[in-house]
């Protein structure tokens, strides 16, 4: 399956895009961790996933299931991985923390930070892709639509010789991914936060 039978997202569609995503995570533990005490939760987590729309559209690849946006992912090249402060300016991203307050950034500092060292050791030497968000609303899971983001990067992924890589809070999502030919490179516990996280990879 070709991206050309994804919908490609522009920085018009963002807005629409982002209520997806909220919807998508609504439940997730780790993000209720994250921005549980934000002064103001929803403005936040808006302008949370605002960030890897834009950074992907700048540096990678951003699509969504359909003109309606049922479900969107992000990918971007290894070279890309780390969103750097300049990355994120270069973007128009970088603002948007400013809509989080202190304790979520000193959260998402944290998750960063672990992230962005683990993802190095593991895929040191290995050309890889780097999924940074997927996510399907939840009134459009169980349809298909995940799959339908999902086989489009790991048939990219295969034809270019390149290992996809990502990270699942949830450990109910681990059949997912391994249906599409992931693997648990390893299952990390973030400190102070104290929350798990699992770290995938697919060869190529």
């Amino acid at each position: 399956m070709s991206a050309s039978s994804l919908y490609h997202l522009t920085k018009e569609d963002i807005p629409k895009a982002v209520e997806c995503l909220k919807d998508a995570f609504k439940d997730d533990p780790l993000w209720k961790e994250v921005f549980k005490n934000d002064p103001d939760k929803d403005k936040a987590l808006s302008g949370f996933f605002t960030c890897p729309l834009l950074y992907g559209i700048k540096f990678g690849k951003v699509y969504a299931t359909s003109p309606k946006i049922e479900g969107a992912a992000v990918w971007v090249p290894e070279k890309y991985a780390d969103m750097t402060m300049w990355r994120m300016l270069r973007c128009g991203a970088l603002s948007y923390g400013a809509k989080m307050g202190k304790e979520t950034m000193s959260n998402l500092s944290i998750v960063s930070k672990q992230l962005g060292s683990e993802r190095k050791r593991l895929m040191k030497n290995k050309p890889y892709v780097y999924l940074t968000i997927i996510g399907v609303s939840s009134t459009a899971q169980g349809k298909g639509f995940g799959s339908k983001l999902m086989n489009t990067i790991t048939e990219e992924c295969s034809r270019e010789g390149l290992h996809l890589y990502l990270e699942t809070e949830k450990e109910e999502n681990l059949p997912f991914y391994k249906k599409h030919g992931l693997t648990v490179l390893k299952d990390i516990v973030f400190e102070k936060i104290n929350l798990p996280m699992w770290l995938m990879s697919r060869t190529t």
